[in-house]
């Protein structure tokens, strides 16, 4: 394999490091989790398998309902793709699961370090986000998922992804009341961080092409 494409996916997975130690971040924060990751985390407090679990098992689903909605010809056709998808999940994983282990004595005490913490966590995701971007290699499968119904439908990836996050932090919501009733899980740091992790990627995205020397094909 060409070292170019070695360094992609050494930086697609330090990505995954990254994103699940920001989305933890923004978790420990105690404002509300990203809205991706709303759905495994209450499930992760109601019953005893980890976020980690939840999120392979959640990425999994999203991985069939791909399949699904793509077809056979076009599964073939992109089979690289969706195989590469595996790995990804597992490493995301269990990323978050060292993520919260790294993190299990941080406890923000007041409302403004909580604050803090989520907005840290935004820049973390966002620089994650914007590295894996950089390696251009393949999505994970909640992207992939928006972006297969986007292209099947004929809908703006944009508003796809609006509602498809929406229905995440509904369902989340659902699941607080039936398990807990109460709401977990879904905050104003929820929104806050819906809102932010997208503008502050396009912001920081320059800083990555500090990569492209050591990305780019040998002898260029």
């Amino acid at each position: 394999m060409e070292n170019r494409v070695v360094r992609k996916y050494v930086l697609l997975f330090v990505s995954l490091f990254v994103n699940a130690f920001g989305i933890v971040f923004i978790t420990k924060a105690a404002l509300g989790t990203s809205p991706i990751s709303s759905v495994p985390y209450v499930l992760s407090l109601a019953t005893a398998p980890s976020f980690g679990a939840y999120t392979f098992a959640l990425n999994f689903l999203f991985m069939l309902i791909e399949m699904m909605l793509m077809g056979g010809r076009e599964v073939r056709g992109k089979g690289a793709e969706l195989v590469w998808q595996v790995p990804v999940v597992v490493v995301f994983s269990l990323s978050i699961d060292l993520s919260m282990f790294l993190m299990k004595g941080y406890v923000p005490r007041s409302y403004w370090e909580m604050l803090l913490s989520l907005v840290i966590g935004c820049v973390i995701l966002a620089t994650g986000i914007g590295w894996a971007v950089k390696a251009d290699v393949t999505m994970n499968p909640g992207e992939y998922l928006v972006s297969v119904i986007s292209k099947r439908y004929r809908h703006a990836f944009g508003n796809v992804k609006l509602c498809f996050d929406s229905s995440l932090v509904l369902i989340s919501l659902l699941l607080s009341f039936l398990f807990m009733r109460r709401i977990v899980g879904v905050r104003e740091g929820t929104i806050i961080s819906a809102l932010l992790v997208g503008p502050t990627e396009k912001l920081l995205s320059p800083l990555w092409n500090v990569f492209d020397p050591w990305l780019r094909p040998t002898g260029k």
